[in-house]
């Protein structure tokens, strides 16, 4: 007899092409071919039945069939990136590796909505085409969208600096780990919904150089953290490009327009940029290819003086520019200039940067562009309070970041849980026993499970050794003794002090 019961969620086969899930029965149900065809099945009214061989092939092949459809209809939604467990985990190390340094400087964390009003978020400027508005499923349609999800996390913290700004002490510096979403094309590496872990040190008035340095020291002992390879961290000012621009006979627009074309190089190449400059902005030729040429310049910091003033450029801006370069460079410890470079094609399409600027490329992957970026802004916060609230800052593109590790295998995805001790059962009488172990084991900071089932042990050595844990605790039914089975050395052996055996075992393998 094949009992359909509560414990069961089955396809409802009404028609071809038509399945839906229904929810766990409450009754003993019958199966019947729907309409008299071999289409599927429908529920009849309840009843126990006795199935034949024939009758219960048939209805396994229309249920298997059933889901098939079913599942097929599920797709990811591009752009909307999701981590299985054993990358969450590698996510959740990054987080925390990142936290530590972060907070190490001194910064501290907050959080803002997901949603800003959609004047706070929008600016005249490209950016506005990919903000997400948000409004109720049966809206209407007659007014205009109030509310907007973030695109990024530096507009946001100018409003709550300005909002709160009688309640925070400044300089004030943070750090915000949170979603942002963009109405972007999917690619490689770009996502319509997001990680960011920002940094940002905001001062009244004015804010030295020195936070410009922090900045940038922050970033520098991050990815040395991440343990991702070389990478370099290239360095630009904004006045030294709006200063040559204003040199080679540029307005104001044509500057503005100059810093978004060049900003593309990387993507566009220089012939790309030359057409954008000429077609676009409008320039004679000859000024184009001198952008373009412009933007080829790298410079080791220690050079930087020399060749920027060998330039010969005689403008106030570009001057101040050099100026504020060199002293920031002066004041970086080696350990971290040997990571730099400065860029002359760096430069960062958003309108509020108007100073340092910063990008982070990963060496052994240079076609997959930046991974970090930043810089100062001096009047982000004008927009929504009468103070002059400069303010510098970098934003690590986690999701991107993560993207890149794993299609290259820069970690390892040996964790599908941060289990590090399983707890074998015996049998369902000892289970008290076994949960009164793990928590012992727990108490001693590990994190350990015990077996939901009372299997065979070889089956729950599995389950371990699948998900990655690497320790197996068997308690004996009869003495209460310990064993543990080391999963990697295959090594199995009594424990005397379980205490001991924690701060043991885990204490060598952290060293």
């Amino acid at each position: 007899m094949l009992e359909i019961g509560p414990e069961n969620i089955l396809p409802q086969l009404s028609d071809a092409g038509n399945e839906s899930l229904l929810p766990p029965l409450v009754a003993l149900y019958t199966l019947e071919p729907a309409g008299g065809t071999d289409l599927g099945w429908q529920l009849c009214r309840p009843r126990h039945v006795v199935w034949g061989v024939k009758e219960r092939r048939a209805f396994q092949n229309s249920l298997e069939s059933g889901w098939t459809r079913l599942m097929s209809k599920i797709k990811n939604i591009s752009g909307f990136p999701e981590w299985l467990p054993q990358q969450k985990i590698v996510e959740e190390r990054l987080i925390q590796r990142i936290k530590a340094i972060y907070s190490s400087f001194g910064f501290t964390p907050i959080e803002t909505p997901a949603v800003e009003l959609v004047s706070t978020l929008t600016s005249g400027s490209e950016v506005d085409k990919e903000i997400y508005a948000i409004r109720r499923l049966h809206d209407d349609g007659t007014k205009e969208a109030e509310l907007a999800l973030h695109f990024d996390l530096t507009v946001p913290l100018a409003r709550y600096v300005a909002q709160h700004f009688s309640e925070l002490d400044f300089p004030f510096k943070r750090y915000q780990l949170q979603k942002s979403w963009r109405g972007d094309r999917p690619q490689k590496g770009r996502f319509r919904e997001f990680y960011q872990f920002d940094i940002d040190i905001i001062a009244r008035d004015t804010l030295p150089l020195s936070a410009d340095a922090e900045t940038i020291m922050v970033l520098d002992q991050v990815f040395e953290a991440l343990d991702c390879g070389k990478y370099l961290i290239r360095l630009n000012n904004r006045k030294i490009l709006l200063g040559i621009y204003a040199s080679l006979g540029l307005d104001d627009e044509q500057r503005r327009a100059a810093i978004v074309a060049v900003d593309k190089i990387l993507k566009i190449g220089r012939d790309g940029v030359t057409k954008e400059l000429t077609e676009q902005v409008k320039l004679d030729s000859l000024v184009a290819e001198k952008i373009v040429d412009l933007a080829d310049v790298r410079i080791v910091p220690s050079e930087a003086e020399y060749i920027l003033s060998s330039l010969e450029i005689d403008d106030k801006t570009f001057v101040s520019g050099k100026q504020e370069l060199v002293e920031l460079i002066s004041i970086l410890p080696e350990e971290t200039l040997k990571n730099i470079q400065i860029d002359l094609s760096l430069a960062r399409g958003l309108d509020y940067y108007t100073g340092v600027i910063l990008e982070v490329q990963l060496e052994d992957y240079p076609q997959f562009g930046t991974v970090a970026s930043g810089g100062r802004y001096d009047d982000l916060a004008s927009r929504f309070i009468n103070k002059k609230l400069p303010g510098v800052g970098v934003s690590l593109g986690l999701t991107r970041f993560l993207d890149l590790a794993f299609s290259n295998d820069l970690f390892p995805l040996d964790r599908k849980s941060p289990t590090q001790v399983l707890v074998a059962v015996n049998s369902e009488q000892q289970r008290k026993a076994c949960n009164e172990v793990a928590q012992r084991i727990r108490d001693n900071g590990i994190a350990c499970e015990v077996s939901l089932g009372s299997q065979r042990l070889g089956k729950q050595i599995d389950y371990a050794d699948a998900k990655g844990v690497r320790f197996v605790i068997f308690v004996d039914p009869d003495t209460q003794h310990l064993e543990v089975k080391d999963l990697v050395s295959k090594e199995q052996h009594p424990i005397g002090d379980l205490s001991s055996w924690c701060r043991t075992t885990f204490g060598a393998i952290e060293a």
